[in-house]
């Protein structure tokens, strides 16, 4: 019984349910108390559930970073404040929400017109005017799909609202919302001047419904970071635009700028006054939809610097509020196109700016030339260098000058270089950079003051640069700090240089040859050189009563200059003569004339004579000559002293302690065709020695004279041996195969090609005429 009466009193849940089967079916959707078990008797309502539900779904996508879902939801949770006329809440969710609106950036234009008619519905009920403006504002933009039942006219936003005393002023940012108005900014160059007009360009453009009324901007602020001021235009309904296309879409006009009044306009107000003087320039600034306005401007820079437009400020004062939209993001204000009037309307040309809103500007632009008149694309070592300084005044005052010079150069070969005057040369003074990348150094000359020029005057003056000894290449720097005598407190600097090239004239190759020497060499048994009064010269110095040598020095010159040079002359000299013997040298018979002219690239040969003495008759040792080849030259058609170029010659070596052998040829009479052909053994010894000779048979040549023979040669002693060839063909070079084998020293001697002939793989070869 009382299991009975306890079911009596209570129904489960399970049995009402299943009593509920009769009237509807629950299997797809159960009852409400079940399906959502906050809504039970005593609990929240379903606004308040549907908010926590919104709240916690959005803390839980803010913490996987879905920032697009979380707008989402918060726009979701505005429009459930706004359906329950919590117009209060519903603002401090949406007003967050529509300030950083990704969809904004990401053109989800759907989405964010959703968002503004939304807050735009809340903040009218809260009478918040500031934000009402600003949604408005983007709102007007082409982007966004128009209302029918809207009026599309900005002066009228706040119109149904109550007034009150302070004047609504709401302050946009361009990158914050999208603007109905876009503007843009441009210099005609990426450089100027200080001093010298700088065109820029504003291009206003409208981008609001085609429905909508025109908006009128009633000043623009341009703000800039540099040397220049700031820059306010300022509506005027009755200017009328210079130009426009044919379309007449886009409007020219060109704005005169002032400088600002004292007084405080609208304009003035809101320009800084700590830059430079800001200017003031009157325009019409109403835009209608789809139209443009290209506004252009002259400035004239007073500070060197780099400038770029910092903000450019759009003011939209009507009848009861005021808007200000600033632009300040560089992308926004950059402009790809500079327009300008034509024939035809209005023509553009692409800008070349990667920055259009910046400009470098440059210190003032010196007028004083500077030319060097005479300055030649090459010099050459041992050349000394006049170069003619022109300096011309193109200002259009009168000026004065000073000038500084200095010559750069590689460390260790850099000249003096000197003031040219008439009776004073002020010289170089030389310093190190220590900051320049090439590690060159500076001949620096004392500053010339060259006085006051007049308008269009020109002062010529003349640097000396010393003759150098290496090739190298030099930067003549020469700096003109003036000054117009009108504006004395602005230095102008002009600076100018020139590069300088110093290469080396000539190139020299040598062939170094014994040669027969025709005087009779001392005898060794001869005692009148014994005594040693007979061996001193006049001068008190030693003659010279030793053995000679005469070797040939044939000198090929090859021209490195780029311009036809005169050779004066051409001639080794002897810088060094050492182990006791002298050397006497001559120019060999065969040379041409000395005065020859030497075109570039021009190869010249010269013969001479050296010959080489030893001091004592018993000195033995080998010589070494140190000699220089001295080329004496000018350039064609110069009238000045020559140059003296000075070409090493490597060192010379000539034995004397040596036996040698010597082979001359000439040719015997033209009617029979035989060659004399001589061999000159030479025992400079204090030995006697035995040479046996042989002379080979040949295929090339029939010959007479001894085929073997043994000659013993006493100390400093000569023998020759001659032989007649009788040569088998004519125009060819053969080859004679003569030994001496040195009994005493068990060698064979080399034998030297001397005069007609010539040392080759063979040996040594004769040359047979074929005329002979």
């Amino acid at each position: 019984m009382s299991l009975q009466s306890s079911w009596s009193g209570e129904q489960s849940p399970k049995s009402d349910a299943s009593n509920t089967t009769s009237i509807y079916s629950t299997y797809l959707c159960q009852e409400p108390a079940n399906d959502v078990p906050m809504l039970i008797r005593n609990g929240p309502d379903e606004y308040t559930a549907s908010l926590r539900t919104l709240q916690r779904s959005a803390e839980y996508f803010a913490k996987k970073e879905y920032k697009r879902a979380v707008e989402r939801l918060q726009l979701e949770m505005g429009r459930l404040h706004m359906q329950h006329k919590q117009w209060e809440r519903a603002a401090r969710v949406l007003i967050p929400l529509w300030q950083t609106l990704s969809w904004r950036r990401a053109g989800w234009w759907q989405l964010l017109q959703e968002t503004d008619w939304a807050l735009r519905e809340c903040v009218r009920s809260i009478q918040d005017k500031e934000i009402l403006i600003a949604i408005d504002w983007e709102l007007l933009n082409e982007s966004l799909t128009p209302r029918q039942d809207y009026e599309y006219d900005f002066s009228k936003v706040l119109e149904g609202l109550q007034s009150s005393e302070a004047r609504p002023r709401a302050v946009v940012r361009a990158e914050s919302v999208l603007s109905c108005i876009s503007a843009t900014f441009a210099f005609s160059a990426a450089e100027g001047n200080v001093g010298e007009t700088l065109s820029s360009q504003l291009t206003l453009s409208s981008h609001a419904h085609r429905e909508s009324m025109p908006v009128v901007i009633s000043h623009i602020r341009i703000a800039f970071e540099g040397g220049l001021g700031d820059i306010g235009l300022e509506h005027d309904s009755t200017k009328s635009p210079e130009t426009s296309d044919r379309q007449e879409r886009i409007h020219f006009e060109k704005i005169a700028l002032r400088k600002a009044s004292t007084d405080a306009s609208s304009v003035a107000s809101t320009l800084n006054p700590t830059q430079s003087p800001p200017l003031i320039g009157i325009a019409n600034l109403a835009l209608a939809s789809g139209f443009s306005k290209s506004l252009s401007f002259d400035h004239i820079p007073r500070d060197a610097g780099n400038v770029e437009v910092a903000s450019i400020t759009l003011f939209v004062r009507a009848d009861d509020f005021d808007l200000e939209v600033v632009i300040t993001e560089g992308e926004q204000m950059h402009q790809e196109d500079w327009w300008t009037p034509s024939v035809l309307g209005i023509s553009h040309k692409r800008l070349k700016n990667e920055r259009s809103t910046f400009v470098k500007i440059l210190p003032k632009p010196p007028k004083i030339q500077i030319e060097l008149d005479n300055l030649l694309p090459m010099y050459f070592t041992n050349e000394g260098i006049t170069i003619s300084l022109l300096v011309a005044n193109g200002e259009e005052d009168e000026t004065d000058v000073t000038l500084d010079t200095r010559l750069l150069g590689p460390p260790g070969s850099l000249p003096i270089i000197a003031w040219a005057a008439d009776d004073d040369v002020v010289r170089s003074t030389g310093c190190a950079m220590a900051d320049d990348p090439l590690k060159r150094v500076a001949s620096q000359l004392p500053s010339k003051h060259l006085g006051k020029l007049g308008r269009s005057e020109k002062i010529q003056r003349s640097i000396d640069i010393q003759a150098t000894l290496n090739p190298a290449e030099y930067l003549l720097e020469i700096t003109a700090d003036y000054h117009v005598l009108s504006d004395p407190e602005t230095p102008i600097s002009k600076t100018f240089s020139a590069n300088i090239t110093v290469a080396r004239p000539f190139e020299a190759s040598y062939n170094f040859l014994p040669r027969i020497c025709p005087e009779t060499w001392p005898s060794y048994f001869d005692a009148t050189n014994l005594d040693n009064d007979s061996n001193i010269d006049g001068a008190g110095e030693q003659k010279a009563s030793g053995l000679t040598q005469r070797w040939s020095l044939t000198s090929r010159l090859l021209s490195m200059a780029n311009v036809p040079l005169i050779i004066d002359s051409m001639e080794p000299r002897a810088i060094g003569v050492h182990e006791g013997a002298v050397c006497k040298i001559s120019a060999a018979s065969n040379n041409k004339r000395k005065t020859s002219l030497m075109a570039a690239s021009d190869l010249q040969e010269r013969d001479f004579i050296l010959e080489v003495q030893k001091l004592d008759l018993e000195d033995r040792q080998s010589t070494f000559l140190e000699l220089q080849l001295e080329v004496r030259w000018h350039r064609e058609g110069s009238s000045g002293t020559s140059t003296i170029t000075h070409i090493a010659v490597p060192e010379l070596f000539i034995p004397f302690g040596e036996p040698r052998v010597l082979a001359s040829a000439q040719n015997g009479e033209a009617s029979t065709g035989v060659i004399h052909l001589d061999y000159i053994i030479e025992n400079p010894s204090m030995y006697t020695l035995t040479f046996n000779l042989t002379m080979d048979t040949s295929e090339e040549f029939a010959f007479s004279g001894v085929k073997n023979v043994s000659v013993q040669l006493v100390p400093l002693s000569r023998h020759t041996v001659r032989y007649n060839l009788m040569p088998l063909l004519k125009g060819v070079w053969i080859s004679p195969q003569f030994r001496v084998f040195d009994t005493h020293f068990r060698k064979i001697l080399k034998v030297n090609a001397a005069e007609g002939t010539r040392n080759d793989k063979k040996g040594v070869s004769v040359w047979v005429d074929a005329d002979g």
